[in-house]
């Protein structure tokens, strides 16, 4: 780890100074306490003392969850994705907020992060040739089950190295990376002339994030070590050598959920959450998906669900949602 003095922006080279002071693992009960800087300039935010790459194995092997995989639970939730009105169904959840679902058939997408490959079986379904990248090796035997071309490692491995794609999708990844620059710099090699990188990660300007403040669940320390805005990630983009094509938010209801939920607990420092420990993690379905659908089915919750969709949606195009959804390409100078 890393820490002591405040570091520089990495999106703006401006001053960092402490925007909360004490913050720690609500979710899995990682010992230690962190704060979080926020530049001057265009608020960006990172999570001191910083990790390092060297951290990560450690900390993601012992304290994120790993579970058994649900291989019938998996290969329903992929099927969903060819049914009628698919679509308008994830626009409504706020699930349309990954990258992927921006390929289109005959494309070749490479998915960093790809957890527990639903993403690629959606893909396969809809004609698209995919690619995955996962740190955590027990995907290796979803990838085997279902013939997926996965490597187990990172990009700066540089798997399928005479492969280049269409689209290069990073969902809730970038967040983790301590250096996100050294990141999107390894990316500009991997695409085709006119291809595009489409990341999503939460959104620091959010309604949500300023009603909650230090509750607010994507804070998520230690494992998020960087927490952009809209302006903030448009300036690291640029300063990586690409233009910003589209940038929008978008809020899973989900997300919601978990944060009503999160708000009614006392948390205790180095103590996981019952939320999480009960649940399980949202970003690797889709054990946790079915599981809400489960509690989904209760009385009342529809109508619940229907008006904090609403809610949401409205929030989303305001701009003010809790996820940002952002479509990069290559700047005309760089192609």
């Amino acid at each position: 780890m890393s820490g002591g003095q405040h570091q520089q922006c990495i999106a703006c080279g401006s001053k960092m100074g402490t925007f909360i002071e004490r913050i720690s693992d609500d979710r899995y009960g990682c010992p230690g306490v962190y704060s979080i800087d926020r530049c001057v300039s265009c608020g960006h935010m990172s999570t001191t003392p910083r990790l390092t790459e060297e951290d990560l194995p450690a900390l993601y092997s012992n304290y994120y969850p790993r579970r058994e995989i649900d291989f019938d639970a998996l290969e329903r939730e992929a099927a969903l994705v060819e049914k009628p009105l698919a679509g308008f169904r994830r626009w409504i959840a706020g699930t349309d907020n990954q990258g992927h679902y921006l390929a289109k058939p005959g494309q070749k997408v490479l998915d960093i992060g790809c957890g527990s490959c639903l993403s690629l079986l959606e893909m396969r379904r809809l004609g698209v040739e995919c690619w995955g990248i996962e740190a955590d090796p027990n995907v290796r035997t979803i990838a085997e089950k279902y013939t997926l071309r996965v490597h187990i490692g990172n990009i700066y491995d540089v798997p399928f190295a005479d492969q280049k794609f269409d689209l290069i999708v990073l969902n809730q990844v970038i967040e983790h990376v301590p250096d996100p620059l050294a990141m999107l710099a390894a990316l500009k090699d991997r695409l085709n002339r006119g291809g595009r990188v489409v990341l999503a990660f939460p959104n620091t300007g959010s309604f949500h994030r300023k009603l909650w403040k230090e509750r607010w669940i994507n804070w998520h320390i230690p494992y998020h070590q960087n927490h952009f805005n809209r302006t903030s990630f448009a300036l690291l983009a640029r300063k990586s050598g690409y233009d910003v094509e589209r940038i929008r938010t978008i809020t899973p209801n989900l997300w919601s959920v978990l944060q009503l939920r999160m708000s009614r607990e006392q948390r205790q420092e180095g103590k996981a959450s019952n939320t999480w420990s009960e649940s399980g993690d949202p970003q690797k379905p889709p054990s946790f998906i079915q599981k809400v659908r489960n509690v989904a089915v209760s009385r009342g919750a529809r109508l619940a669900g229907v008006m904090m969709g609403f809610g949401n949606r409205v929030l989303d195009a305001m701009g003010q949602g809790d996820s940002l959804l952002v479509e990069l390409r290559l700047s005309a100078t760089k192609n």
